[in-house]
């Protein structure tokens, strides 16, 4: 899977945008720098790719911090950022429930069972280590913590589709960004 020219176009317009904002001050200390152009890539990231659960939670996680909002707010301009913001803060995650009844360790076939055969345990073994596989992919993508099993693997192909997206358009960024570097010097 690829992202689309469209994603790719708006990534690069906000991903401009955002380092243009981001790093005007020319006494900005290497941290902040990093800082702003991650934060810069991320917003763009999100807002290329649009309402994902992913890109709601990766606003919502950079809107929490006072500078974040202001970088956000004038990147994206006031009535962008508001109904970006009002659909990451006012959207309720539906609770998985199948998730819930396994992590409490009740499952319905193993209820009654006293005598686990070595098929069942090898199953057993099995479901626990997708079940920590699966709460390790939760940490990982944005807003999975509040996803069930078929929505999280929607997300996560999302998400690895625009990080590769991502790569790929700043790699030619600094590539071009290189080139014109060096004519000038």
């Amino acid at each position: 899977m690829q992202a689309s020219d469209t994603f790719k176009q708006i990534f690069i317009k906000n991903m401009l945008m955002g380092l243009k904002l981001g790093t005007l001050s020319k006494n900005m200390s290497f941290l902040k720098r990093k800082r702003a152009i991650k934060l810069s890539a991320d917003i763009a990231m999100a807002v290329a790719r649009g309402c994902t659960n992913w890109s709601s939670a990766l606003i919502a996680c950079h809107n929490k911090h006072a500078q974040d909002k202001v970088f956000i707010s004038k990147l994206l301009g006031r009535k962008k950022y508001e109904s970006i913001t009002k659909l990451s803060f006012t959207r309720n995650y539906p609770m998985p429930t199948k998730t819930l009844w396994r992590s409490q360790g009740i499952s319905s076939r193993l209820r009654g069972r006293t005598h686990a055969s070595k098929g069942a345990s090898a199953r057993k073994m099995a479901k626990s280590l997708i079940k920590k596989r699966k709460e390790i992919l939760k940490c990982l993508i944005p807003g999975g913590k509040s996803l069930d099993e078929l929505s999280l693997l929607g997300e996560t192909i999302d998400y690895i589709v625009s990080l590769e997206a991502q790569v790929n358009l700043m790699r030619q960024l600094a590539q071009v960004l290189g080139v014109s570097k060096q004519r000038y010097f």
